[in-house]
């Protein structure tokens, strides 16, 4: 596979075909030998001796769909606290914004999903990335959280003020609405909401509710009127079922859920983002990073109620995505570790990659774009050097992404550097 075969694949009006690659798809079929035929930055058709103007030999390797992160932070880079993530300046955040957007194209993620920034970084970086200005995957963009008084985004001391934070504090449900539209206003595409405590917050834990389900229900309501999606943190029993009653895109955590929760989940559109980094990297790096200890305490309290929760979540059909929450304590890069903690903890391997693309994609309400290889989707391609299905945790391992294509170009992976 030579340069000039790599940069057909972005040429107007010509067709490149990937042939012998062993294709997984995205859509739980099992994997085959097929050909794969780009054009204008999309998949043009899938299957065998398919005609093209160029052909890319792909050697027998490994072609999935491009890789997606449901549950993103762009701008988080090693900081021990939500407060540490405050102290940055918009500036700051947005270099680092940028920055991590390159490692997470080059671990094979072609999408992802950021659910909360400081200002407007988010979108910031998605418009740049979109004008080929920074390299990076194509980002769904959240404005700050919405956050109540008391409730996840509020980190200073009470007789302090602050001029930004990754949290917007807002109460009262007409006050929500209004925060909505100023975010949609700024061109976010989804809203964030944390409607429960977080471990690492100093003044809620995790099994508070934090917003009434009236306050959610506006939330929800204002953003799907002017189109937009709606994740919300929910990490209490009431912040899950108050999310879940007024229609809410995804439910991110899902740390207690009981038979109620279960119940209305099933009988819902909504996809659950278990995060399940989020857990292991507080369990596993606690100690050596010196961890809050508040953030350590809960986490081994919540450790049996997040794992119960997502069994049976996976027992009850609940569609489920992939979505990491890296960036301070697993580092941007390691996204796929989160595909293995799903196996980890009772997913097939096959399941667990279609959580981190047709089920991610359905998340992101962009399933008709994205996360599949099939005619009519975007060209976004992981070509792999390995069986992921035989082996989960090889996806972590960078020296094996031979190719990522975005829109149908050669964006990352050792045979894009030549």
């Amino acid at each position: 596979m030579d340069r000039t075969s790599l940069d057909a694949l972005a040429e107007a009006g010509r067709t490149t075909i990937l042939r012998h690659a062993r294709l997984i798809d995205g859509t739980g079929a099992p994997p085959r030998v097929a050909e794969v035929a780009v054009k204008d930055g999309a998949i043009l058709a899938v299957g065998e001796g398919l005609a093209g103007d160029a052909a890319l030999d792909c050697g027998g390797l490994t072609l999935l769909p491009g890789l997606i992160d449901a549950h993103a932070h762009l701008i988080y880079s090693g900081f021990r606290s939500l407060d540490e993530v405050d102290r940055q300046s918009v500036e700051s955040a947005t270099i680092n914004g940028v920055l991590n957007a390159a490692k997470v194209l080059d671990a094979g993620y072609t999408t992802i999903r950021d659910v909360g920034t400081i200002g407007n970084v988010a979108a910031t970086v998605r418009d740049a990335v979109e004008a080929g200005k920074v390299r990076g995957p194509r980002v769904v963009a959240s404005g700050p959280i919405i956050c109540a008084t008391g409730g996840l985004g509020d980190t200073v001391p009470p007789h302090w003020t602050r001029a930004h934070g990754l949290g917007v504090l807002v109460n009262g449900a007409e006050a929500i609405r209004a925060e909505v539209r100023r975010q949609i206003r700024l061109g976010v595409d989804n809203i964030k909401l944390a409607a429960s405590g977080v471990e690492v917050g100093p003044y809620a834990w995790t099994w508070m509710t934090t917003f009434s389900e009236e306050e959610i229900r506006v939330a929800v309501e204002e953003a799907h009127r002017w189109g937009r999606t709606v994740a919300i943190h929910a990490q209490s029993y009431d912040s899950v079922k108050f999310a879940l009653r007024a229609g809410v895109d995804t439910i991110e955590h899902g740390t207690r859920m009981d038979d109620e929760a279960i119940a209305l989940f099933a009988r819902s559109d909504t996809v659950l983002v278990p995060t399940l980094s989020t857990l292991f990297s507080v369990l596993e790096l606690g100690a050596k990073l010196n961890l809050l200890p508040k953030q350590r305490e809960e986490m081994a309290v919540n450790e049996p109620l997040w794992l119960d929760s997502f069994r049976r979540a996976r027992a009850a059909g609940i569609p489920i995505a992939s979505g990491a929450d890296l960036g301070n304590r697993y580092p941007h890069g390691a996204n796929a570790r989160e595909i293995a903690l799903l196996v980890r903890c009772g997913m097939t391997p096959m399941e667990a990659l279609r959580a981190a693309t047709a089920v991610a994609a359905r998340a992101l309400r962009r399933a008709d774009r994205i996360g599949t290889v099939e005619a009519g989707k975007a060209a976004d391609l992981l070509l792999f050097d390995g069986d992921p299905l035989a082996d989960i945790e090889s996806l972590q391992d960078l020296a094996r992404i031979a190719l990522v294509v975005k829109g149908g170009r050669a964006v990352a992976g050792r045979l894009a550097r030549g």
